[in-house]
């Protein structure tokens, strides 16, 4: 049985993936191209963060719900993103949007099927200088990962 809390959760990630998939979708090459204040990379750049960054959040929760510690920390994930931003500006809308329906139902399954006893399991979370935070915190980030980056991409274009 899906825990209610699980569902919102899921629920609202979905949500915010389709619309991140609305907005890539209407962008055109000028505006894909078009540099985010703030971001420093291009929409299409920041809009594919977006669809890999719920590969890597996948990988988090899975960890924390088994109770371990995630260990990067956030110098790595600064690397990882800087190393992201110099390959991604060669992926257009298609490429972006898959990958944004793929690793988005992949993540929003996992969130689906967390039980209350996983979201209430805690443990070390390096990107917070290694704090103890349980998995429903890490579990409401997914969406709002999107939401912040999807606020700056359409403000870079002037959408909303």
């Amino acid at each position: 049985m899906t825990d209610e809390r699980s569902a919102a959760l899921a629920d609202e990630f979905a949500a915010t993936n389709e619309a991140v998939i609305a907005f890539a979708q209407s962008c055109d090459a000028a505006q894909w191209a078009t540099e985010v204040p703030g971001e420093d990379w291009p929409v299409g750049v920041v809009v594919h963060h977006i669809a890999e960054g719920h590969g890597g959040v996948l990988g988090w929760l899975e960890t924390m719900a088994r109770g371990e510690p995630v260990t990067d920390s956030g110098g790595d994930i600064d690397q990882r993103n800087a190393a992201h931003a110099g390959r991604a500006g060669g992926f257009g809308v298609d490429e972006t949007v898959a990958l944004l329906r793929d690793n988005g139902a992949r993540l929003e399954a996992a969130l689906r099927g967390l039980t209350g006893e996983e979201l209430a399991r805690t443990a070390p979370f390096g990107p917070a200088d290694g704090a103890t935070l349980p998995v429903e915190a890490l579990a409401a980030v997914t969406s709002r990962h999107a939401r912040e980056h999807l606020a700056h991409a359409q403000s870079a274009l002037g959408v909303t």
